[in-house]
């Protein structure tokens, strides 16, 4: 078993605004090399929401060296021409290629492939998060660590791969059904998992605008909105009437085409407080993948939701 696996962390919304990269590779299933670090984002902006995911701030990263410098120095030569392993590669060699992109790097010629698709093809269990899935093989780490990350994406590959009796990474991805993706200079292909998705039920559907002419300005208009807690103003029911009113569309569970999830205070104070929902914790998640979710509070909320030009 000869591979890496890796791990970012961003500063803000930017896929690009790498702030740490973690990696382990192993050769002959065998640790061979642990490297971790810090990295100075281009535009060096972090986002309060990724600091409290993550924990690095502006100032960790006062010494440290932009992507480019460390990629031509470091990184290059640890993952080209090697398989690549990440619990979500889709974010992970998003990032990859998004700070490539900044910086006008050319891509590594790489194979690829995502812990998340191998777990679902090897387990059963009620969902697939990097914690859940270390949870459940007994791998106890630091999430949101670069380097912890990688170490439990690593692991998690290991043991599919015991538990499948596979001989090797190719019997390994034959066996959970999964395609390895491929980064080349010039272009990619996404890592799959083969099987057909099934389509997701559109819960918005009882929900009906009192208008057919919207507002197209509006904050609000086309946004997906998720609601986190309970509301101290109005019900649950009444707010998402009211989105619907202005164009938006309500979701139950937050996703990653999620614009804003609306909290009200008590919500917010107990987030703070590590008392978290379970919208705040994908929240979290997404956050750290780059996603661009906004968290409002309800007050702020209720108030453009009056803003009209109509």
């Amino acid at each position: 078993m000869n591979f890496v696996a890796l791990d970012f962390e961003t500063a803000n919304s930017a896929r690009s605004s790498v702030c740490s990269i973690g990696l382990v590779e192993y050769e002959n299933g065998a640790l061979k090399r642990e490297y971790y670090r810090l990295v100075k984002p281009h535009n060096n902006y972090f986002a309060p929401m990724n600091v409290l995911v993550h924990g690095i701030t502006k100032v960790d990263v006062s010494d440290a060296e932009e992507f480019d410098v460390l990629w031509n120095q470091e990184i290059k030569q640890l993952v080209e021409g090697k398989l690549v392993v990440a619990h979500n590669a889709q974010f992970d060699m998003g990032v990859l290629r998004a700070v490539l992109d900044q910086y006008n790097l050319s891509y590594p010629m790489l194979a690829y492939n995502c812990t998340v698709n191998i777990s679902k093809k090897t387990w059963s269990l009620p969902k697939y998060n990097l914690n859940i899935v270390s949870k459940h093989l007994g791998f106890i780490f630091d999430h949101h660590h670069a380097l912890e990350d990688a170490k439990a994406a690593a692991h998690i590959l290991l043991s599919a791969k015991e538990e499948l009796a596979a001989t090797d990474i190719k019997d390994l991805v034959k066996k959970t059904g999964t395609t390895n993706g491929m980064m080349y200079e010039g272009g990619y292909e996404p890592a799959r998992l083969n099987k057909r998705k099934k389509p997701k039920i559109d819960t918005s559907k009882s929900f009906v605008a009192a208008t057919t002419e919207f507002d197209l300005s509006h904050p609000y208009y086309a946004a997906s909105i998720v609601f986190a807690g309970q509301l101290s103003q109005l019900k649950r029911e009444e707010a998402i009437q009211e989105i619907v009113n202005v164009g938006a569309v309500w979701h139950p569970t937050v996703e990653h085409n999620t614009n804003f999830i609306v909290v009200s205070e008590s919500t917010y104070e107990n987030y703070k407080q590590g008392k978290k929902t379970s919208e705040l914790e994908r929240a979290e998640i997404l956050l750290s993948q780059g996603y661009p979710i906004e968290i409002i509070m309800e007050d702020v909320f209720l108030e453009q939701l009056k803003s009209s030009s109509m």
